[in-house]
């Protein structure tokens, strides 16, 4: 759900009196439809039906999934994170996916989220309470939102049956066949892009989190991306899915221009940000600022800055969301009173960041999962240095003690977003170690602990305290920023073969406000403007670390075609199951397998629930399953 400032108020007040008051109309189809005669006589009601239509959009601050067709799993279900607690998403990583037993559903809700836009749609004109501009505003709301649940079908399923502006009957099925790959980007691109046209450039800070212009530029130029990428520009494994005439429902023939259109419609994004036209730009800092982490970080603590293109705020004191981003990753010590420690980041993701200098310290794997270290990044893992811990506050110098070599002298990035054993909160309560492997002082209990011996911090406030558990800053969560349309530019440019001096850039632009030398330093990867394979595998890496845990490291594995290798097999993390207390030095540092995970080639495509399949026999299934 997407539930924003003042629309969450709507949702839990006024809908509940709205659906008992109304004989529960949200469950009706298109022919009992004579319960919404009075739902759109006024303008109160009809703004709690908007509110419902929004509900149907992902919460994607949501990793939690602690039940079927809730939850938003693509973190923990990648390569680079890992939930302490079972969750349902788990057969997304074990092999027992299946058709029949989808762990997460999102097939029926998105669906029924169109079915509701399309109500509005149709009914919206009968209300004559509305202020001046609000049918024009709401309708364009209520498309966009249509739009995104297609978008978010097409995202997780590939092809699907476009339904576009016809009321649909949720409860029985959709009676025909999916549209192909191609058909469904068309359109869901141009509506984003038609209704761009009817959005405005900023909303109100009443209505914080409703859709802009730049949220359906911003999405479009995603999906755009996607499509030029390998996993649906030439793919041949889909060659089997066709319709009943035999038309094909994925185009297998690769187009290389593809890269152009998406490259053009970033381009066309930059643009208007540089002119003025829309709002948003990098969050900046001094060189100091940058140094230390602390600018990248401000990006995800400080509500709505410019950087941000669609966010969503689910409400102060919603001490759910607070839970997500503060308690879930916290350690449940006995100076941590609240944490559950399970947000865990892999040591797959450990590896991706670079050095202070620079450069990427691992460039590969052998077989038994030990690295290949690049002998010119300056990295070890072993031994311990003395070292000053990076800190957020550039008028605090940070605690100095002992640390793992491993974690010594990474980029800002890392500090801002990782926690690892023996290092500090990033809070100022506790300007101490902490121990969280199984015998530590902060370590596990029976109930949630910490499976690779990491935590997700980069949503942690460094003004937050969990001892005892009390947070009051408030922040919005970052769905799509700026920066992702900087390097989906310069990635598109990569492939065209193009990366001049422009695209260099706005990379560079990325790296520097993360405190990281430019891609291009003589001592780093001079080359990466001539070699585009080189090219390609550090924008993969920039893209890694950039937007790590923000739900972006799964789609772009699976367009990437690479999930298969990531995501497959053995996953690591530190030893934390130690022999004893006195054993941390000697067996904790060491990389060890958590779990063997399960990645196939079908599984690129989620597969479409056989409930439905059943329902309507002219669905043809996603490959595989």
């Amino acid at each position: 759900m997407h539930m924003k400032s003042k629309i969450l108020l709507y949702i839990v007040a006024g809908l509940a009196l709205l659906t008992a008051s109304c004989d529960s109309f949200l469950d009706k189809e298109p022919d009992d439809m004579q319960t919404l005669e009075g739902v759109f006589a006024k303008r109160t009601t009809t703004e709690q039906y908007l509110a419902n239509v929004y509900s149907y959009l992902p919460e994607q601050y949501d990793a939690v999934c602690t039940t079927p067709m809730y939850g938003w799993p693509f973190v923990p279900a990648s390569d680079e994170a890992e939930w302490g607690a079972v969750r349902v998403y788990a057969t997304m990583q074990n092999g027992t996916l299946s058709a029949a037993n989808p762990s997460l559903d999102f097939w029926t809700p998105l669906y029924r989220g169109i079915r509701e836009a399309n109500v509005f749609l149709s009914h919206i004109g009968e209300c004559q309470e509305l202020e001046p501009g609000e049918l024009e505003s709401w309708t364009a709301e209520a498309r966009y939102i249509r739009a995104m649940c297609h978008y978010w079908l097409a995202m997780i399923y590939g092809p699907i049956v476009l339904v576009k502006d016809e009321i649909i009957d949720v409860n029985a099925t959709i009676y025909r066949e999916r549209d192909t790959w191609e058909d469904c980007v068309n359109w869901i691109c141009s509506e984003l892009e038609d209704v761009a046209l009817s959005l405005p450039i900023e909303q109100l800070d009443t209505y914080k989190g409703k859709p802009t212009k730049g949220a359906a530029l911003a999405y479009r130029s995603r999906l755009l991306l996607y499509d030029a990428s390998p996993l649906f520009n030439g793919n041949p494994y889909f060659a089997s899915a066709k319709k009943k005439d035999g038309t094909p429902l994925f185009t297998t023939t690769k187009d290389p221009e593809k890269w152009r259109v998406a490259a053009n419609a970033a381009k066309n994004f930059i643009d208007m940000c540089e002119s003025g036209v829309l709002p948003h730009q990098l969050l900046t800092g001094t060189d100091e600022e940058n140094a230390i982490g602390k600018t990248y970080k401000r990006v995800f603590i400080e509500s709505w800055n410019d950087e941000l293109i669609d966010a969503e705020f689910p409400g102060a004191n919603n001490t759910y969301y607070t839970y997500l981003l503060e308690q879930g990753p916290a350690p449940n010590g006995d100076r941590f009173l609240n944490g559950h420690a399970t947000n865990c980041v892999t040591q797959f993701q450990v590896d991706a960041y670079a050095m202070s200098n620079g450069r990427y310290p691992i460039t590969g794997y052998e077989n038994d999962g030990s690295p290949v270290i690049d002998e010119k990044s300056g990295y070890t893992e072993s031994g311990f240095s003395t070292y000053t811990v990076p800190t957020f506050d550039i008028n605090y110098s940070g605690y100095t003690g002992e640390m793992f070599n491993m974690y010594k002298d990474r980029e800002p990035r890392f500090y801002a977003s990782v926690f690892y054993n023996e290092g500090v909160w990033p809070h100022t309560v506790i300007n101490e170690p902490v121990y969280i492997n199984k015998y530590g002082r902060d370590g596990s209990n029976s109930t949630d602990y910490n499976r690779t011996g990491y935590f997700v911090t980069k949503f942690v406030h460094p003004s937050s305290t969990l001892n005892p558990y009390n947070v009051n800053q408030d922040r919005s969560w970052a769905n799509f920023r700026y920066a992702e349309i900087l390097l989906n530019y310069v990635e598109a440019k990569i492939e065209l073969g193009e990366l001049d001096d422009e695209a260099l850039g706005y990379w560079n632009a990325v790296r520097n406000r993360a405190g990281v030398p430019d891609i291009d330093d003589d001592e780093l990867y001079p080359e990466v403007k001539t070699d585009q394979e080189l090219a390609r595998d550090l924008i993969h890496r920039e893209r890694q670390v950039e937007f790590a845990f923000e739900n972006l490291r799964w789609f772009d594995a699976n367009r990437w075609k690479i999930a298969t290798e990531t995501n497959h097999g053995k996953m690591y993390g530190m030893n934390v199951n130690i022999s004893s207390a006195s054993a941390l030095r000697t067996e904790y540092y060491q990389r060890t397998a958590f779990e063997t995970r399960v990645f196939l080639e079908r599984q690129y495509l989620q597969p479409i629930p056989q409930s439905v399949i059943m329902k309507n026999p002219d669905l043809v299934q996603n490959p595989g399953w």
